[in-house]
């Protein structure tokens, strides 16, 4: 009798979900679900997962798995549940869940030669080096000499083969010992203010009980919110329990591990895409073995196989780096949601802005609502002045992107503090344009303009990664000279080096951060002291704890809401009260500059006064007003191809039979908006088209969604694409 099991191929195989395949007998009694396998898929032999048990055999019979690769299973049983609950939430298979969070190889671990003696009493001539490797063999015992080990102690190679040859010794390979973390000195534990104490009181009340829960963490910039994940981390150590902790950038998981290794020690693993493929699977196998109880990390750590999991925390939850852009289009954050709810676990979501979702959750009371007025230190958030920019004059010096009163406050803090200069624009010009033609350098692959990248020489698409060099003469007329337009932080950080040549000047974004180890160099002179100005992207306005800074300078507030995106206001919000929270936290008082072009802007009025609370009551009405979330759902279908006009034929009739699909599940004439181009119509030589979908009904969106689906079949390459993204985040 056959014994069926579905398997998700790693990576899946496109257009199918999971295969059915059959166990031999003697395999039997190791197969389970989450374990992975060897199979047969089609002329090849693939990895897979074990996602449970079939009921009946594919057409034509089941071919039999060839090898068991695992004693215990490698997803285990709440990793598998989670995943199905991410395959029907997403509209996604479960093979393309499963291979989100397995890869296709797990490296085997590396290994190492080993020496180990023999015969203990041979003789050896005395002085010789045979005489010195056996003395140092001796010494080992029975967990003998690594090569490595051998040449520190002075053993020679020679020395070591010839009394293998001898019999004296024998050569063994094992696995190579992971390299211990460097001992973290440990963190002095600050006195927990009132509500820090409040706070931690609620989150322990939560892990004691059978239930779990969620939570909200809302606190001021610097009201010290991770003093209360750690505080109440420790009580789920204590109580048996694991611990997550999630960053929404690599950036600021080191500062992180820091702090909790200085707490936890040598239990902290630390999971994130900058990690190569051995250092990831060797701390996976850490957290599944339990040996790593707490795990720090970026958003796939949610899929961290924690067992008895009792404490998931979210910082910087509206962040959106949370959400996954390509492949599974995951948010990281509502998965933290759920797989606490089925871990009956507890999650807490901390933000000094959280998102408009959340907070709304929290008001309707699904989330316990926790806040942090103040911060701990002596002084009060940092004062912020707008500068209004339609005033100024216009300066032809190397500071024009400054205002007078901008340099003015540079040159102030200069002997003062540190001061953090922002502009969320990469790359040392927006583009090059021909002075001649007018003929702005572009992309050959995408709708947009080459960024300039002078210390490079070259012109670089952020989307696609195209390069090329930068070009004497205009490319189209070729005989116009090309012209930068547009400053980015590249720009501003030279220009801060000629006006201030004896300053320290330092620059925090992807292009600076792109070496090994740039980053986190780039910081930890920032955090000395031994960094003046900073020059900085979005990187650099979340979670660092710098107590130097006492001067934050936004040169361009305006750049984050002159996009089509209904979030484009909430965004600017939380941005400019993010990177103004980062002066002011070490013993001087800090300041901010804010330079605008839209002053009376409600995002940046009620970011100039720290009140989330009035602007998110605000926002909350328009969104209501309009339809969008939190008082609906979204579904962005987008379709792609070679061909626009196939494409855009494709969308129009996708969107078509849609509204009439939408009728008759009872929903309203707005359910189905476009179809349109998307502001950025063609990415890496594809064109694109969207429809969104809109309704507070979810399941009837998502039948509405899965109808789309079905109407746009898997075809070959030259047929159009559909990418349904629930939820979605952007819309270019």
């Amino acid at each position: 009798m056959e014994a069926l099991v579905e398997i998700a191929p790693v990576p899946p195989v496109p257009r199918h979900d999971l295969l059915t395949y059959d166990v031999p007998a003697l395999l039997r009694s190791r197969v389970q679900p989450g374990v992975r396998v060897r199979i047969p898929l089609g002329r090849q032999v693939r990895t897979g997962v074990v996602a449970g048990f079939a009921t009946s055999s594919p057409p034509g019979g089941a071919r039999s798995i060839l090898e068991v690769l695992d004693v215990d299973p490698f997803l285990p049983a709440d990793l598998l549940e989670l995943a199905r609950w991410t395959a029907r939430y997403y509209l996604a298979s479960l093979a393309e869940v499963i291979a989100a969070i397995v890869p296709a190889g797990v490296p085997s671990p590396a290994r190492e030669r080993v020496f180990r003696l023999v015969d203990r009493d041979a003789p050896m001539p005395r002085g010789s080096a045979r005489a010195r490797a056996h003395a140092a063999l001796v010494a080992a015992g029975e967990a003998g000499l690594a090569a490595g080990e051998a040449r520190a102690a002075g053993v020679t190679a020679a020395a070591l083969r010839a009394l293998v040859a001898a019999g004296v010794a024998e050569a063994v390979a094992r696995d190579r010992a992971r390299v211990a973390d460097p001992p973290t000195e440990a963190s002095p534990r600050p006195v927990l203010t009132a509500a820090q104490q409040t706070a931690v009181g609620a989150i322990v009340a939560r892990l004691a009980g059978s239930d779990g829960g969620s939570l909200l963490l809302h606190g001021v910039t610097g009201s010290g919110k991770t003093e209360v994940y750690l505080a109440a981390a420790e009580r789920a150590l204590a109580a048996g329990r694991a611990v997550i902790m999630l960053v929404p950038e690599i950036a600021l998981t080191h500062q992180l591990v820091e702090r909790v290794r200085g707490r936890f020690g040598a239990t902290t693993a630390v999971l994130h895409s900058g990690l190569g493929p051995r250092e990831r699977w060797t701390e996976w196998r850490r957290i599944a073995a339990g040996e790593a109880r707490v795990v720090v990390g970026a958003r796939s750590a949610v899929f961290a196989p924690a067992a008895r999991l009792g404490l998931l925390v979210v910082d910087e939850e509206h962040d959106p780096a949370y959400k996954q852009e390509e492949g599974l289009r995951y948010n990281a954050r509502d998965l933290s949601v759920v797989r606490a709810r089925l871990a009956r676990a507890v999650v807490v979501l901390a933000s000094a802005t959280p998102s408009a979702e959340t907070y709304h959750a929290a008001r309707e009371g699904r989330h316990v609502l926790l806040e942090l007025h103040d911060r701990p230190t002596a002084h009060a958030l940092p004062a912020v002045e707008l500068v209004d920019l339609r005033t100024r004059q216009r300066d032809a010096a190397e500071m024009r992107f400054f205002s007078a009163r901008l340099r003015a406050a540079v040159e102030a803090n200069l002997g003062r503090g540190q001061t953090l200069v922002f502009l969320n624009r990469r790359g040392f010009a927006v583009y090059l344009q021909c002075t001649a033609c007018g003929t702005a350098v572009s992309c050959p692959h995408c709708s947009v303009t080459l960024a300039w990248h002078r210390a490079a020489g070259a012109l670089v698409c952020h989307h696609c990664r195209h390069t090329r060099r930068t070009p004497a003469t205009c490319p189209e007329c070729r005989h116009g000279a090309l012209e930068a337009f547009g400053a980015g932080t590249e720009q501003i950080e030279a220009a801060l080096r000629a006006c201030y040549p004896v300053a320290s000047v330092g620059r925090l974004d992807r292009d600076a951060a792109r070496r090994p180890g740039a980053q986190r160099r780039i910081l930890e002179a920032w955090r000395a002291g031994d960094t003046d100005i900073l020059v900085g992207t979005q990187m650099v306005s979340k979670g660092h704890d710098v107590p130097g800074v006492t001067l934050v300078a936004v040169l361009l507030a305006d750049l984050s809401l002159n996009v089509p995106d209904f979030r484009a206001a909430e965004r600017t919000f939380q941005l400019l009260v993010q990177v103004a929270g980062r002066a002011g936290r070490g013993d001087e008082p800090g300041s901010v500059v804010v330079q605008t072009f839209r002053p009376t802007h409600p995002s940046l009025a009620a970011a100039a006064g720290h009140d989330y609370a009035g602007f998110m009551a605000g926002e909350l009405a328009r969104r209501r007003a309009l339809g969008y979330p939190p008082f609906a759902r979204l579904v962005n279908l987008r379709l792609d191809g070679r061909d626009p006009a196939a494409v855009e034929r494709s969308a129009r009739e996708v969107a078509a039979r849609l509204r009439g699909r939408a009728r008759t599940l009872g929903l309203g004439e707005d359910a189905v908006l476009g179809p349109a181009p998307p502001p950025i119509e063609r990415v890496r030589g594809r064109y694109r088209w969207q429809v969104l979908l809109r309704s507070a009904d979810v399941r009837a969106l998502r039948a509405l969604a899965r109808h789309a689906r079905d109407l746009v079949p898997a075809g070959g390459s030259a047929a159009p694409r559909l990418v349904i993204d629930v939820d979605p985040y952007t819309m270019f």
